[in-house]
């Protein structure tokens, strides 16, 4: 006769076996599901931290208008003429320091579009008036202004310098032309206009002579045209100082 308690043991060892694997499987799949909880937690939290963005809110006044290019047209141009000036105020109402800059975007002299590398420098050396870009400080504190200036100054019978030519000038037979040898400005003949073309790039004139060319064209474009004789437009811009 088959011994029927034997069996039974070995059937309980073997349901007691099972529920360890089942208990195990449970452990570890709750574990898991637990470790890509808190994982996928951890990154959205350190996410949400890496966007974090301060507030930013930077303002350009002129005469308590809003504005971000600044319009410069200048009629009546001449020598002793009383400076020019143009005044932004620009407000930092963010909790970042702001570094101020500024970019002329376009620079039209005569009705010639004048395309240069820097035009700012040009405009304050390469003419008899000197146009000059002045901010009272090259950032802005939390919650501070600073002003930003445009001074058109053009002296009259001031210290003599020499003016080198570009596409603005045309010839004139009054004028007397200089070039300079690397040591000092010589006299250079310059007998007609083609002579004069052909060698504009390295030709230079005085002051006084500058002051009647341009005194003189400034009058003659804004009667024919109606225009200023000298227009520039500013970009000015903010930007948020890194690491602040």
């Amino acid at each position: 006769m088959k011994d029927t308690s034997y069996e039974k043991r070995e059937n309980w060892k073997k349901a007691i076996i099972k529920k360890k694997y089942v208990s195990i499987f449970l452990a570890l799949f709750t574990l898991g599901v637990n470790i890509f909880a808190w994982f996928a937690f951890s990154a959205n939290a350190s996410l949400s931290l890496d966007a974090t963005v301060a507030a930013w809110d930077i303002e350009f006044k002129e005469d308590d208008v809003e504005t971000h290019d600044v319009e410069i047209n200048i009629a009546k141009m001449k020598p002793g003429m009383p400076d020019y000036a143009k005044t932004v105020t620009v407000y930092n109402h963010s909790d970042v320091i702001a570094d101020f800059s500024f970019e002329v975007t376009s620079f039209t002299l005569l009705g010639h579009t004048i395309s240069v590398n820097d035009p700012a420098t040009y405009l304050k050396t390469n003419y008899p008036f000197k146009v000059n870009f002045t901010p009272s400080a090259n950032y802005i504190g939390i919650n501070q202004y600073i002003s930003f200036d445009t001074i058109v100054h053009w002296g009259f019978e001031e210290t003599d310098k020499y003016y080198t030519m570009d596409s603005v000038y045309t010839y004139d037979p009054g004028f007397v032309y200089y070039i300079n040898n690397g040591e000092e400005y010589v006299e250079f003949e310059v007998s007609d206009s083609t002579v004069f073309d052909n060698n504009k790039n390295r030709l230079y004139i005085e002051k006084d002579d500058a002051d009647s060319f341009f005194g003189m064209q400034c009058a003659l474009y804004e009667k024919d045209t109606g225009k200023s004789c000298l227009s520039l437009t500013l970009r000015l811009l903010a930007q948020q100082r890194l690491g602040s």
